[in-house]
């Protein structure tokens, strides 16, 4: 490696790269969902829909938490702390599995109290918590797994990670197919099913993970699992680093969940035409994920390996593969949308497709602000000053629901037009995390 540049351009996307191909795996547990709910009934694919953001948005404190755990490994990694390696992810592996507890009951006991009186259809709402029911325990499976997969990428070897997205993701539709239609002689249990098939599948991933880090030795190597009782001092930088990340990622998951309750209002349509947007958005934005999960790693170890003057260099050169990335699925996207759309949805509704395409379009133009704001967003939280991501994320998304409730609720205006915050939320991202970056002001950060 040029140490003039920090990582090489194959670096750069032999990280990368299978994150972005395990994330489109991660993505099939919630699409495999809404895909077989679509097939069933329209008020099945919006209970689903908004049951899983509900569900999300819960899970993303333990992904917020496993971002700040992979920061702190990269770091240790570039100074070539080893042990200190294995105790990181032994604590925050710990710590994981206690939290993920907690918010199995919380989510459960919860979701007739905030959900239910949100969802104005009835059966909307029925459904969504008999879906909340089955999926809240998955979450257990889901913090583990997040554990490990802070540990693979940030110690620069994500093919496991990639393996056990896989499988999650395959046994997930062969689960949905089996359970929800009762196949194979099993009874039909519909999105009961849907939500017990995508909790099974997170167990499947949760033992390829456990069998594959004990084969390959990295139990002895990083000595994992030595010291089980919580220690302070290992503790106090992962949850120094960490609750940040966790809090931005709750509030954006919120805002995002917002979003969705303020689109149910305008209707049924307008909330399926939302709920498959998401899908297909969700889908696209995953090497963009994968391009900010890589610029996480890259920035806490160059600044680990005392290579601070690298790191902007390198996040110009991640920007631009991401935005190179974006091309092709704008391309698509505008080319062929009714192809696009068919293959989203479990049944051939023309009606749904057509009112689909004019949102399609509006995400479109979100996918190049993306491209750019979440590598140089990660590039703030990837420097340790994760506090500064909070901000910047508290501020965005308190006006990004701002200008959905005025669009939405104050206008009603069409579900196309209400779309057009997502845009304009990655444009503010876009802006306030370069001015930050530049500004220099993270150099010296220690974790």
């Amino acid at each position: 490696m040029d140490k003039s540049k920090g990582f090489s351009n194959k670096e750069i996307l032999t990280l990368a790269l299978p994150i972005i191909i395990g994330g489109l795996a991660q993505n099939v547990i919630l699409a495999t969902d809404v895909y077989f709910m679509s097939g069933v009934n329209e008020l099945a694919l919006d209970a689903v829909g908004l049951a899983g953001l509900y569900f999300s948005t819960f899970y993303t404190l333990g992904l917020g938490f496993s971002v700040g755990v992979q920061i702190i490994i990269a770091r240790r990694h570039g100074e070539g702390s080893i042990a200190s390696i294995g105790a990181t992810f032994t604590q925050s592996l710990f710590f994981l599995f206690g939290f993920s507890v907690f918010l199995w009951l919380l989510i459960a006991g919860t979701g007739p109290f905030i959900l239910g009186p949100m969802i104005h259809n009835p059966i909307i709402e029925q459904q969504a918590l008999q879906y909340l029911e089955h999926r809240a325990w998955g979450i257990l499976f889901a913090f583990i797994n997040l554990g490990f997969r802070a540990f693979y990428i940030g110690v620069s070897k994500p093919n496991v990670t990639l393996l056990a997205l896989f499988l999650t993701a395959g046994a997930n539709v062969i689960l949905n197919d089996v359970l929800i239609f009762g196949k194979y002689g099993f009874e039909p249990l519909g999105i009961q099913g849907a939500a017990i098939a995508s909790s099974l599948a997170e167990l499947c991933g949760t033992l390829v993970f456990t069998l594959a880090i004990f084969y390959q030795g990295f139990v002895k190597k990083f000595g994992m699992f030595q010291r089980l009782l919580p220690s302070n001092k290992l503790l106090k930088p992962i949850f120094s680093t960490s609750l940040p990340v966790m809090l931005q990622y709750f509030v954006s998951h919120l805002g995002w969940f917002l979003f969705f309750i303020i689109i149910e209002q305008s209707g049924p349509r307008a909330l399926a035409v939302s709920i498959v947007i998401r899908m297909v958005y969700m889908f696209q934005m995953v090497p963009f994920w994968g391009f900010s999960s890589a610029t996480n790693t890259m920035v806490s170890r160059l600044i680990g390996e005392g290579l601070s003057s690298s790191v902007i260099p390198v996040l110009k050169r991640i920007s631009l593969f991401a935005m190179l990335a974006a091309v092709p699925l704008i391309l698509l996207n505008v080319i062929f949308p009714e192809s696009l759309m068919a293959l989203a949805l479990n049944k051939n509704d023309t009606n749904l497709i057509a009112d689909c395409i004019p949102t399609l379009y509006v995400v479109s133009s979100a996918l190049l602000f993306f491209a750019v704001g979440s590598v140089w967003f990660s590039g703030v939280s990837g420097s340790g000053n994760t506090n500064i991501t909070l901000l910047i994320e508290v501020l965005t998304i308190a006006f990004y629901c701002l200008v959905a409730w005025f669009l939405g609720i104050f206008l009603k205006v069409d579900v196309a037009v209400i779309w057009l915050t997502e845009p304009l939320y990655f444009l503010v991202l876009t802006i306030a995390s370069l001015v930050y970056m530049y500004s220099r002001r993270w150099e010296g950060k220690s974790i």
